[in-house]
């Protein structure tokens, strides 16, 4: 097997820095990258794909108990999201500071942002189930929002987040410090999320992502000898 095919697959453990981690760091770091992933999988399967707001605000007012176990989930997974990207920064920053610090910063203000939409959601949420408000009128209110603050939200999220991914995969794939087919499935899962618009599948890519990186925190181990 080649250098590169095996640097797809094998991290280098030994010179990782969760290798110096205390077992119950690892175990907590690898819980933290997985759980979270799961949390926003399992929001996505519950939720229907719907090409027009008014069709969800629909769905959510029909199917309360189901779009709210979808919604706590995905607030759920906000401080495990946060988590993740402080875990890859760690693996990352010994050997690719640079990358690490800048797309450590970036992702977590995507997260920030991120957790400003869910909960603006949550509140529109509580708005439809409340029954007094027209759907339609709440759906052309959601559709047509342009505050500043609004924009600012979307600029922290989206940004942040896409280069965010962006950057600290490259700082992980530098670092070796992970198998670097996880970082491919990194940057699939933005592939297939934000550019195809798949958000199930997109997810359930990032969840195979961020189980392969646990599995290999949990693998890690000082050198021999």
């Amino acid at each position: 097997m080649s250098e590169f095919a095996t640097t797809l697959i094998r991290a280098d453990t030994a010179a990782s820095p969760a290798a110096e981690w205390p077992r119950l760091g690892r175990i907590a770091a690898a819980l933290t990258l997985v759980v979270g992933a799961s949390c926003q999988l399992l929001s996505f399967g519950l939720t229907p794909d719907h090409a027009e707001t008014a069709d969800r605000l629909v769905w959510i007012a029909e199917d309360t108990a189901q779009a709210q176990a979808a919604k706590v989930f995905d607030v759920l997974a906000m401080p495990l999201l946060v988590g993740t990207a402080i875990v890859y920064f760690l693996l990352a920053r010994r050997r690719a500071p640079k990358l690490a610090w800048a797309g450590g910063i970036l992702l977590v203000t995507g997260m920030v942002g991120l957790s400003m939409v869910q909960g603006a959601e949550t509140l529109l949420y509580a708005l439809v189930d409340d029954g007094r408000f027209d759907l339609a009128t709440l759906a052309d209110a959601m559709d047509d929002i342009s505050t500043p603050s609004a924009i600012g939200m979307l600029l922290l999220f989206l940004p942040g987040a896409f280069f965010g991914v962006i950057l600290l995969g490259a700082a992980l794939w530098r670092s070796r410090t992970v198998p670097r087919g996880a970082v491919v499935l990194m940057y699939l899962f933005l592939l297939v999320d934000i550019v195809l618009g798949r958000g199930f599948i997109g997810h359930v890519i990032s969840l195979a992502a961020a189980t392969w990186i646990a599995v290999t925190v949990l693998a890690s181990r000082p050198a021999s000898g």
